[in-house]
């Protein structure tokens, strides 16, 4: 692990050793007890108490008998510093390889359903003027793709119950419960035909003008449950998906953002206040990585908790930490931004940067170098530019699964010796 080492700097100096492998802000007390639930019976430490942003650390463990040290921060108080100022002091303070938040977000009606997790990629500010965005490393954006939630304490089959209140919220909410993407996952096989006749026997649902619609009854059996917050379900069939997400009070407090052309044009699938903050810190203090998971509590403002608040920060959580698992593996931990990239022979530095003149502007998109950054790379030096980039982040070590990545094997295969 990069905590137990010294790393030295180029001129000599020693660096503050760095203090945490992934740093996890959350917003919400809510969040925080979501994300260190998730750890399971890892014993937390608490540290900073009486300052202005205490944290709590463990170390969690991974395959391989390898463990992350974390460190977990929420703002203390509503009138005291707030996500930005907490995570930007901790950043400055642990160093982390990676930036990190769960918790809980507005999600894209024609695409996601309540307790379901979104990742994003990228991260970005403002729907209806184009948005400053932060890109996902492709790497990781290929891998929470591919992620399959399934064997996550949170994850299981729709019970009767939870699939009543699935269909019935639908229709509450104005939708279609046939066209809904979701519906494989509530009403898989059979399942539909069978329930569709429970809801009718019960009284909750009637069929006119050629569609099912909510009796008075169905109606005042969604209003209450969806209002009950001590009543949210412990398991449900959610699924992880990758996509842009938008942070902006302005934009939440949109009620018709979703029908807005420039939501449908940037293919916005979250909204929540904080992403962006995140990415942005991440961004201006070269932290080699960052990840943002976020549950789906609802399709607008969600400043008001119900029956999916618990769940959709549980839900989160535990996909931060699985995801996390896989991405930071021990070849990618860095002792900080600071540290050198002594090891690499100069020739082989060369050698890879000479061969990279063309397939630079691939690499820059595997490794999740911001276009404001690669559009200030100096003409005829982009490769070198894009090495010091990493360099200067200590993420030397992504290189040779970058190369991997862009069919650049023959290079990755000249830095295995050194990473």
């Amino acid at each position: 692990m990069h905590t137990s080492g010294i790393a030295v700097l180029t001129d000599g100096r020693r660096p503050r050793q760095a203090g945490a492998d992934l740093l996890i802000i959350t917003a919400r007390p809510d969040e925080y007890d979501a994300a260190r639930a998730a750890t399971g019976a890892t014993p937390w430490q608490d540290r900073g108490a009486g300052g202005p942003a205490p944290y709590s650390t463990t170390r969690y463990p991974m395959a391989g008998g390898t463990a992350l040290s974390v460190a977990l921060a929420r703002p203390a108080q509503l009138d005291g510093l707030g996500t930005g100022p907490v995570a930007t002091m901790l950043t400055g303070e642990l160093r982390p390889t990676c930036l990190a938040m769960s918790g809980v977000c507005a999600g894209n009606p024609a695409a996601t359903t309540a307790g379901d997790v979104i990742v994003a990629a990228p991260a970005g500010t403002g729907v209806r003027a184009d948005p400053d965005q932060f890109p996902q490393e492709t790497r990781w954006t290929r891998t929470a793709e591919r992620f399959d939630p399934a064997g996550l304490p949170s994850h299981g089959s729709a019970t009767d119950e939870e699939a009543e209140i699935w269909y019935l919220a639908r229709l509450y909410r104005g939708q279609d419960p046939r066209t809904h993407p979701a519906r494989p996952r509530y009403f898989p096989g059979a399942a539909w035909r069978r329930r569709l006749a429970q809801m009718t026997t019960a009284g909750l649902i009637t069929w006119r003008d050629g569609r099912w619609e909510l009796t008075g009854t169905g109606r005042d059996r969604i209003e209450g449950v969806l209002d009950d917050e001590a009543g949210g379900p412990q398991r449900l069939p959610f699924q992880v998906h990758t996509g842009p997400m938008t942070s902006g009070s302005a934009t939440l407090a949109d009620p018709d953002i979703w029908t807005t052309p420039e939501a449908g044009r940037h293919r916005i699938l979250g909204l929540d206040r904080e992403a962006a903050t995140v990415a942005t810190v991440a961004h201006e203090h070269q932290v080699p990585h960052w990840l943002v998971a976020k549950g789906v509590l609802d399709h607008a403002g969600f400043d008001r908790a119900d029956r999916f608040t618990a769940f959709a920060a549980r839900a989160s959580a535990e996909v931060l930490f699985a995801l996390v698992g896989r991405l930071l593996t021990p070849s990618s931990l860095s002792p900080g931004p600071l540290a050198s990239p002594a090891g690499i022979p100069d020739p082989v530095q060369l050698e890879i940067v000479r061969r990279l003149t063309y397939d630079w502007p691939d690499l820059a998109d595997v490794v999740g170098a911001p276009a404001a950054d690669t559009r200030r790379f100096r003409g005829g030096e982009e490769a070198r530019e894009l090495w010091e980039w990493l360099a200067s982040r200590g993420r030397l070590g992504d290189l040779p699964g970058a190369l991997e990545e862009i069919g650049r094997g023959e290079l990755a295969s000249l830095l295995h010796p050194y990473l």
